[in-house]
């Protein structure tokens, strides 16, 4: 098991300050769609508010249609693991990479900010569910495919402004590896949400209500 672990590490490889970057930024984007939920106007806030509580009543009556809301899932995540894949392999990646993975945490902390709003003390406890620990799992996949994709469009754009000549075949094989291996973890996640997330959150408004 452990000769797996560490040939997955070594696969996986990569630039730490890269990464603390990315999480840095991923940290300020959940703050800032948190800050951002609480700014809104009494008629966007009532909109969230009606929002936020018709979910939970649906997660309460068990009115959620787990097939669909997995599909839904694995659409939503796969599909931004895939797009930051390919912006990895442009030479403007770098500028795109960055702002989409923004705007993923500043959704999640808006997301958040908005249940703890809703539903005051109540909302620490749901939002506390509602992240743990899939989201959190879904967030290190997004930093580490985006650190990856950064890194494979500096080397083509150093390439091309250099004019060097390196190992594509390589790189992509790496970089081709990463992504399946994140698609997997994103798999497991969803699973996790759709099926495990409501029925806690269930349990879990029986015993605060």
């Amino acid at each position: 098991m452990k000769k797996y672990l560490d040939k997955l590490k070594r696969k996986i490889k990569i630039n730490s300050n890269l990464f603390v970057f990315l999480a840095v930024l991923t940290i300020i984007g959940v703050a800032s769609g948190a800050i951002f939920s609480s700014l809104l106007s009494q008629s966007d806030k009532t909109l969230v508010n009606t929002y936020m509580n018709d979910f939970f009543k649906e997660l309460e009556t068990g009115n959620v249609i787990n097939s669909s809301s997995l599909m839904n899932t694995l659409t939503f995540t796969s599909g931004f693991i895939l797009l930051i894949w390919i912006f990895g392999i442009s030479i403007v990646g770098i500028v795109l990479i960055i702002p989409f993975l923004f705007l993923k945490s500043f959704i999640l902390g808006f997301t958040i900010g908005s249940i703890i709003t809703n539903f005051k003390l109540k909302g620490i406890i749901l939002s506390f569910i509602y992240i743990m620990p899939h989201h959190i799992i879904n967030i290190l996949i997004y930093i580490l495919i985006s650190s990856y994709g950064i890194t494979v469009s500096y080397k083509l754009m150093s390439s091309f402004k250099n004019k060097k000549i390196f190992d594509f075949k390589k790189i992509m094989n790496k970089y081709t590896f990463i992504l399946i291996f994140s698609e997997t973890l994103l798999m497991i996640s969803g699973i996790y949400e759709t099926y495990a997330v409501p029925q806690i959150i269930k349990f879990v408004l029986k015993i605060i209500k």
